[in-house]
């Protein structure tokens, strides 16, 4: 290649602009330390948390999301923000190109090594390169710019001005860093502009946009005094962009990738259990800093995009409880009494007892910052953690506040008392009687476990679930789903009247002793037994047993209603032949499609049907809306905005079925009474998937 094809580095730069430029780098590493000291000290004062498993895994998925930017550009106007991403961090590599073959250039002579790679063809490529990132970098932050000036929607709405801090990083706000954005890009095309009309080199032809800024400037009378000068421009513009990072908004680009590579690797709603609650003096999280170091990190890593509120029930409907609010509002609160924390930490360190820390006399965390609304308006729906870019961990946050207000202060809804003590007393929310459990079964000759000579010899056991037992209308499921099993002469029990509730309902409503009660004596129960397979109708009953129980001893290959009714089909042991003529939408429960990511099998067994349409609407699959009962909202009443059930059922009847299936009892009764709400009764079937499949394949229940 030929070394003459390159461009001295700092050329027409005097001494003087050089130190200036080096002294601002230095002043900026100053800044950074600084910054991520301050942070990490605040992080820190969390409760310690293992998120060090699997390091290679982390660092992978850190790399995907942060670098291919998924969750960002899968929402259509991702694509400003992943543009200007794209062409920052070109830039990045572009200067550390720039830095490698200059500053270091000598370095790696010392050790032999010939690091000089800025000649040539690569060089070209370099310059058409850089053009293009500067183009992408003006584009994108002008195209968000407008966005959020002329058209902001009200996922960038900010929280409350009395819980805002007046403090530098939120008087920029993104206005600031952008600007400089776009100013560091103009300026540096400007400055090649400047440089190709100042020193005419032969193949300025490369630099497409540059050559063209040049004729202008050209024009202009522009010539190497008004490149030197545009060079400082562009320095300080560059350096207070740079600064930007540690000190503004802008931080979430480096912290947010450290979020990302301490996620959660299980399976997202899984809830972390309460230890040692023998020995714990206080139960649940009433103060910023009884977080674990990774819930205040997710604070930090906020981009306040409001992506996480975009299919969000309560945001939706007009209820209190915003997920970006609560974390932007618990951040602020931690600035706040950080001053307070960390001089207690600091005296605890000394040992001095002459000193006494300042005590803390400003608002309490849940009943003020929080506030009581949000903290029970959660359906725990898991639509805010899907939506995060960062992967911030919202419902954990949420069911900690629930656990000390349930468990410390005995502070719930009213409505919440008849559950509880329907699960305590009876092992089931309606608190009816546990010997009726298995009623529902009469006739069908469906044995109960404890009556077979060897229980090893069942192909399942059918986990029936408090609603497909107790509630007339999910029974109908229940007899349902036996038929189906029966004509596909599969071996199966029921534990009948030793079958509790899972505890669902207590664990997400933050009665977590209650939970770990009846957990343990489920897994007794089920270990017991020693089940091949467990199949249940019920997402909550399902994310339990499969996610949740091994935390208490209980590990079982459980499967949904869909996935096995799919396995019979597939395997020819169910054939639906009858006809349903029929447009049907699925209604995908959120804890089995975003929860557990599973949604095919469901889809797959109503596309057996004959006849049956399965139209799809937008809020589907992973995206899919909450019917409003999740988090154990089903027990109590929406005193706030619209009823969820009532958005939902607007957004199916866009896809204008004329049967809504749905794959879980609470979806079953929520979407029903939408459906009486708006007297639809004759025109509109809601129907579980095990019923439509039966009907099919003529399987009658009685």
């Amino acid at each position: 290649m030929n070394e003459q094809v390159t461009r001295q580095i700092l050329w027409n730069i005097p001494a003087p602009f050089i130190v200036l430029m080096y002294g601002l780098l230095v002043l900026l590493m100053v800044g950074c330390v600084y910054a991520f000291l301050k942070w990490y000290r605040l992080v820190t004062l969390g409760v310690s948390e293992n998120r060090l498993d699997h390091p290679f895994e982390r660092l992978m998925l850190s790399l995907r999301d942060s670098f291919g930017q998924g969750n960002v550009i899968r929402e259509s106007w991702g694509w400003m923000h992943y543009s200007f991403y794209v062409a920052f961090v070109g830039l990045f590599i572009g200067t550390t190109i720039v830095l490698i073959n200059s500053d270091l250039r000598d370095l790696f002579d010392l050790f032999g090594l010939d690091f000089y790679f800025y000649y040539g063809d690569f060089y070209l490529y370099f310059k058409a390169a850089m053009d293009t990132f500067f183009l992408l970098l003006i584009l994108g932050v002008l195209m968000e710019g407008a966005r959020r000036a002329f058209r902001k929607p009200t996922l960038l709405n900010e929280p409350p001005a009395e819980k805002i801090r007046d403090n530098l990083e939120n008087r920029l706000g993104y206005g600031f860093p952008m600007t400089m954005m776009v100013l560091a890009a103009v300026t540096g095309l400007m400055l090649e502009g400047a440089r190709i009309n100042a020193a005419h080199p032969a193949f300025h032809e490369w630099a497409y946009v540059g050559r063209v800024v040049g004729r202008i400037e050209g024009g202009l009378g522009a010539g190497a005094t008004y490149h030197r000068w545009l060079w400082l421009v562009h320095v300080l513009c560059v350096f207070v962009l740079l600064f930007c990072f540690p000190f503004t908004k802008l931080r979430h680009l480096i912290f947010g990738p450290l979020n990302l590579f301490f996620r959660n690797l299980g399976p997202r709603g899984r809830l972390a259990p309460i230890k040692d609650f023998e020995t714990a003096e206080t139960f649940g999280v009433s103060q910023v800093e009884q977080y674990t170091w990774k819930q205040l990190l997710d604070m930090s890593s906020c981009l306040e995009c409001g992506r996480c509120t975009i299919n969000c029930p309560t945001v939706n409907t007009g209820k209190v409880l915003n997920p970006k609010y609560l974390v932007i509002e618990q951040r602020e609160h931690l600035l706040d009494k950080a001053p307070f924390l960390l001089a207690a930490k600091a005296n605890g360190k000394n040992g001095s007892e002459s000193t006494e820390a300042p005590a803390w006399n400003g608002p309490d965390m849940i009943t003020q910052v929080a506030t009581e609304e949000a903290v029970w308006g959660c359906t725990t729906c898991g639509w805010c953690e899907e939506g995060c870019p960062v992967s911030i961990e919202h419902i954990q946050r949420i069911v900690d506040m629930r656990r000390y207000d349930v468990l410390m202060e005995s502070r719930f809804p009213t409505e919440l008392t008849g559950a509880f003590k329907g699960i305590e007393n009876q092992g089931n929310p309606w608190g009816l009687a546990q010997e009726k459990r298995a009623e529902w079964a009469n006739g069908l000759e469906i044995p109960e476990i404890a009556e077979l000579e060897d229980p090893s010899e069942i192909d399942v056991l059918y986990w029936v679930g408090c609603a497909g037992s107790y509630d007339e209308r999910n029974q109908r499921v229940s007899k349902s789903f036996s038929g189906l099993m029966k004509q596909a002469g599969v071996k199966f029990a029921i534990l009948g009247r030793e079958e509790t509730c899972t505890g669902d309902p207590a664990r997400r409503l933050g009665n977590e002793y209650l939970y770990a009660t009846v957990a343990a004596q489920n897994v007794e129960t089920l270990n017991r037994y020693k089940p091949r397979r467990i199949v249940t109708q019920c997402p909550h009953c399902f994310h339990n047993l499969k996610n949740e129980y091994p935390d208490f001893g209980g590990n079982y290959t459980v499967l949904h209603e869909a996935e096995f009714i799919d396995e019979l089909i597939q395997a020819g042991r169910l054939k639906p032949r009858g006809k349903i003529d029929e447009r049907i939408t699925y209604h995908d429960p959120c804890y089995m499609a975003r929860h557990n990511r599973k949604w095919d099998s469901a889809r797959s067994a109503l596309g057996a049907i004959p006849g049956a349409e399965i139209a799809e609407v937008e809020q589907s699959k992973n995206r899919t809306f909450c019917c409003g009962a999740g988090g154990g909202c089903f027990w109590k009443e929406e005193h706030e905005g619209t009823r969820i059930n009532q958005k939902r059922f607007d957004q199916l009847q866009e896809a204008k079925p004329k049967c809504v299936a749905v794959g879980c009892p609470f979806c079953m009764t929520m979407l029903e009474d939408a459906v009486k709400s708006r007297s639809l009764e004759e025109t509109m079937r809601v129907r579980d998937l095990a019923e439509l499949v039966a009907e099919s394949t003529g399987v009658t229940t009685k």
